[in-house]
């Protein structure tokens, strides 16, 4: 291996561990390092195919109508619009550097994959352990992170989740979505990793992951599972202690964990409960009220939506008759649902361009039977439903490299057709 090869594969680890640096270090890294690559695919020879060209540019097809946008939208909101043109770039820009990536270094930087498990596992056992110190030790260095003052069986899973957003920068969501993901890569990308040594980083992801009790992702990961068991229904005989230490763990988890207790029991107790009630009790109601504030929006631009610069605004008037009801204020709140923000911002358009690239995903993860692919977009395309993910950085980042990564590992026959 000659040394740009070994520069290569430090690159493609630091796009990994780019995930869980520091938000403007992130954009510095992961950009970079992409760019890197795009300049060795052409030393390497590499040429500029247009079949991968008009791919990209159909994956980033549902951003171009944000620069569309423009001009269409008024000055008042014109900050706006310019905001989002700049956070959302990655849609596009990232299939384009990925399609001008050679497919060897396309493999090489899936095959350094495990490092986003490592980084990922690294991270929350910090926060974790943080948190645990914080707790028996109510040292007051951790009193910007949100603790609460009676010890261990005063916390509640709010004051867990505010304080592990605040110690990592993480929001618990996002953070879930990257702990079930990396679960994935376990078992389809880390062929390297004992078998011993695969399982202990499996349950202590999974467990931080039922700590944060991020719903979608938690559901997504139920799905993922029922499905990697029909997988090896044929060999199932050989899973049977990894799968009943699972269950146990689950179990176990509920038991002994006031986080996920209290969260699975506000879960069941208010999600079949009539009328809104006070959306400050708990997080179910919460979600009530956006929804209908969501569908009652959808109901007047359901057609040519209201423009992404002015969506904001309008949900800020809105949101203004519950905090003058319930005496708080809710103004900072947005759709929480990917697929009624696009529909909400573009209309009928919007909507559609949305779900036609997540359907060329989910297409061709099942054609190809890529299965981490395919769980990939499976844990995005569930979240979606109930987190705005292209509304962060950690968001769009993640779901820009890591679709278009697994979209470009594909076939010269698969782009030309």
């Amino acid at each position: 291996m000659d040394k740009l090869q070994i520069i290569d594969k430090y690159i493609a680890r630091l796009l990994m561990v780019s995930f869980f640096l520091p938000m403007h270090l992130q954009v510095l890294a992961v950009f970079g390092g992409s760019s890197y690559f795009v300049v060795r695919s052409f030393q390497s020879g590499g040429k500029v195919e247009t079949g991968k060209l008009a791919w990209a540019f159909f994956l980033g097809s549902f951003y171009l109508l944000y620069l569309m946008a423009l001009p269409f939208t008024g000055p008042q909101f014109g900050a706006v619009i310019h905001r989002f043109c700049e956070s959302r770039v990655s849609i596009l820009l990232f299939p384009i550097v990925f399609a001008l990536i050679s497919p060897a270094l396309i493999e090489l930087i899936l095959g350094e994959l495990a490092f986003l498990v490592h980084s990922c596992l690294f991270v929350c056992l910090l926060a974790n352990g943080a948190f645990a110190v914080a707790l028996y030790t109510k040292s007051p260095i951790f009193i910007p992170y949100g603790m609460p003052a009676d010890g261990f069986h005063g916390f509640s899973h709010v004051d867990y989740r505010v304080f592990f957003e605040r110690f990592n920068g993480y929001h618990p969501t996002y953070m879930s979505m990257m702990l079930v993901f990396s679960m994935c890569i376990l078992f389809f990308h880390s062929s390297h990793l004992k078998r011993v040594d695969k399982y202990a980083m499996f349950y202590a992801l999974l467990l931080c992951a039922l700590a944060l009790v991020a719903k979608s992702p938690l559901i997504a990961m139920g799905l993922i599972f029922v499905h990697f068991t029909w997988l090896k229904r044929k060999s199932l005989k050989q899973y049977k202690w990894p799968l009943a230490g699972t269950i146990l763990l689950v179990v176990l988890s509920y038991l002994l964990l006031p986080s996920v207790s209290q969260r699975i029991n506000e879960m069941f107790l208010h999600s079949t409960a009539t009328g809104n009630g006070n959306f400050a009790d708990n997080s179910v109601n919460e979600r009530k009220m956006i929804w209908n504030v969501d569908t009652g929006m959808l109901s007047h631009y359901w057609l040519a939506g209201c423009g992404p610069g002015r969506l904001l605004h309008l949900l800020k008037v809105r949101y203004l008759f519950y905090s003058l009801q319930f005496g708080r204020d809710v103004n900072s709140f947005d759709p929480h649902n990917e697929y009624l923000y696009q529909w909400l911002s573009f209309g009928i358009i919007g909507i559609i361009a949305f779900v036609s690239v997540l359907t060329k995903h989910f297409i061709n993860a099942i054609r190809r039977k890529e299965y981490a692919y395919l769980y990939l977009m499976l844990i995005l395309g569930i979240t979606f439903f109930t987190e705005s993910i292209l509304a962060r950085q950690h968001g769009v980042v993640f779901y820009a490299f890591f679709s278009s990564l697994f979209f470009y590992r594909f076939t010269k026959k698969e782009y030309s057709a």
